[in-house]
């Protein structure tokens, strides 16, 4: 049984149609959902990124480089002298490169952090799959520090174990190591949840993103932002 052009044409258009918006529904549920879970944590959606923010993540992905930093769907809690936002970051300069998705930040007079970049690596198997996976997302996260960060790699020779959970640099690195002496690592590591953490003055991200390029569930929203909190008293002084 044969069907007329026009008819299939219809029924291609009908289907694809369908799907865009099943696909549109579902994100505007999500970011519904999203919002929701927000506001109970003590966050408001901001129309526009605040300077101080921009500023601080500027200083943080482009120090003296060609990027162009842009911040979007940028939410915001205020706590005592503290500020602390949800943001989304993308080099836009060129072709539009992510930076950080759902980033947590934290803006406090209790910080004064030497600059410095870590992801903290979740236990494996170098010879397994996720070994292989681990290798790229190593691979990225070089490529990232050296771009945007333009930060050295800080190593632990008395700590050989160390290399193999948590992948450090920065631009002081005797300063790093005392900070990171002072804060305990051990108490840094998410268990098998690998999370990027960038600081510099008095400024603190936390990315959960990292988690999505080892393809691993990761926390849902409330969850990350109190592990984010946790992480963040460990290095407020």
């Amino acid at each position: 049984m044969s069907f007329p052009p026009e008819l299939l044409a219809l029924g291609i258009l009908f289907i694809f149609g369908t799907i865009v918006f099943l696909m549109i529904r579902t994100s505007r549920r999500q970011k519904a959902e999203q919002d929701n879970q927000l506001h109970q944590l003590g966050f408001r959606a901001l129309e526009s990124p605040p300077p101080e923010l921009e500023r601080r993540v500027e200083e943080l992905y482009r120090p003296g480089g060609d990027q162009e930093v842009t911040l979007w769907r940028v939410y915001h809690r205020r706590e005592l002298d503290q500020d602390l936002y949800l943001f989304d970051a993308a080099d836009t300069h060129g072709e539009s490169t992510e930076l950080g998705s759902e980033v947590f930040g934290l803006i406090s007079s209790q910080l004064a952090l030497p600059r410095f970049s870590l992801v903290t690596l979740p236990d494996f198997d170098r010879s397994s799959l996720i070994g292989g996976l681990m290798d790229k997302l190593l691979d990225r996260v070089m490529s990232y520090a050296e771009k945007y960060l333009q930060l050295e790699r800080i190593e632990f020779p008395d700590q050989p174990e160390m290399d193999d959970k948590v992948v450090l640099f920065g631009q002081d690195p005797a300063a790093v190591r005392e900070l990171l002496d002072r804060a305990g690592l051990s108490a840094i590591r998410t268990g098998n949840l690998p999370v990027q953490i960038v600081g510099s003055g008095d400024f603190l991200t936390v990315d959960f993103s990292t988690a999505n390029s080892l393809n691993q569930p990761g926390q849902d929203l409330a969850s990350r932002y109190q592990t984010f909190i946790q992480i963040a008293r460990r290095f407020m002084e």
